[in-house]
């Protein structure tokens, strides 16, 4: 599906590069999330649509206003347009799939030493640290664990009884025509699904990816503000979304053939943008537009 979709932002100069990382991250997610929603009635029940990413953090890890004028409510937006995006799959039986090729988190460690060490919670083992130290050379993957409020156990009770004060606190530069909106994006957080993710090695020799899937498309109708932080679920639940990655896995360098592909596609290199779409925005624009002196010295 290749609806063409082109969204051109242009943002004062930043001096803070995690804020403009995070603005194009943001962005970047928002626009692969639309893209999805937008072709929806082009997907055919029954179908597994990939997502390149985790589900969880872009749903609980961006729980502050983007500090970027204009854009303090942007991490907003991509809630919102995840949890349409949520409900429409589940509505239309689409299985929807997030694969990581790498993960930093330790949910699977903190969930394994739970029952020795109940107030453990931040092990010294990443999940892939684990994997590489005892099941290295082996495939498969793990039993997937259901991820609820694990990341926002702080902030569950105020999301779900005092959205409009969460709101003010962490998203107060938003202006006043968004303000009921982003309340309502903030309270329906709790009552997303609840995300089951695991871990898998499709090759004895290859990096370990992580995904998500929302229990809802697994038929499971449980909430983030059902499970308190997580719980393990049936490895068959997963065993159709395992077996698929495994077939489109590409080697070392592909570890999915299909987001590989689309990939390829969409990248844009330095040089494509440099003699097209430089002189085309240039023109749009009404005039030259001319790299800073550390961006030139840096492309030659």
């Amino acid at each position: 599906y290749s609806k063409p979709k082109l969204r051109f932002e242009m943002v004062k100069g930043i001096r803070d590069y995690n804020v403009i990382t995070s603005f194009e991250r943001i962005l970047r997610d928002l626009i692969e999330i639309e893209i999805v929603l937008d072709n929806l009635d082009d997907i055919p029940a029954g179908s597994i649509v990939l997502i390149d990413g985790n589900l969880y953090g872009r749903l609980t890890h961006l729980m502050n206003e983007l500090q970027l004028s204009g854009w303090y409510h942007l991490p907003l937006e991509l809630m919102d347009s995840l949890q349409k995006l949520f409900a429409e799959c589940e509505k239309r039986g689409i299985m929807l799939v997030g694969v990581s090729k790498f993960s930093k988190t330790r949910v699977l460690t903190t969930a394994l030493l739970r029952p020795r060490y109940p107030n453990m919670a931040d092990p010294d083992y990443l999940d892939v640290g684990i994997l590489y130290n005892w099941k290295r050379g082996e495939t498969g993957y793990t039993t997937p664990l259901m991820l609820g409020d694990y990341a926002i156990a702080k902030e569950i009770k105020q999301l779900e009884s005092e959205p409009e004060k969460y709101r003010e606190r962490y998203f107060d530069h938003i202006g006043s025509d968004k303000r009921e909106w982003a309340t309502q994006v903030i309270s329906n957080i709790p009552y997303s699904p609840a995300i089951v993710m695991f871990h898998m090695t499709p090759q004895g020799d290859a990096q370990p990816l992580r995904v998500d899937i929302p229990a809802s498309c697994l038929g499971i109708r449980k909430k983030i503000t059902d499970v308190r932080p997580f719980e393990f679920v049936e490895s068959a639940k997963v065993t159709e979304v395992a077996q698929q990655l495994t077939s489109d896995f590409g080697g070392r360098d592909v570890y999915n053939a299909l987001l590989y592909i689309v990939d390829r596609e969409v990248r844009l290199g330095g040089k494509t943008v440099d003699s097209v779409y430089k002189s085309v925005l240039g023109k749009e624009l009404g005039f030259p537009i001319e790299y800073d002196r550390s961006t030139r010295r840096f492309n030659n």
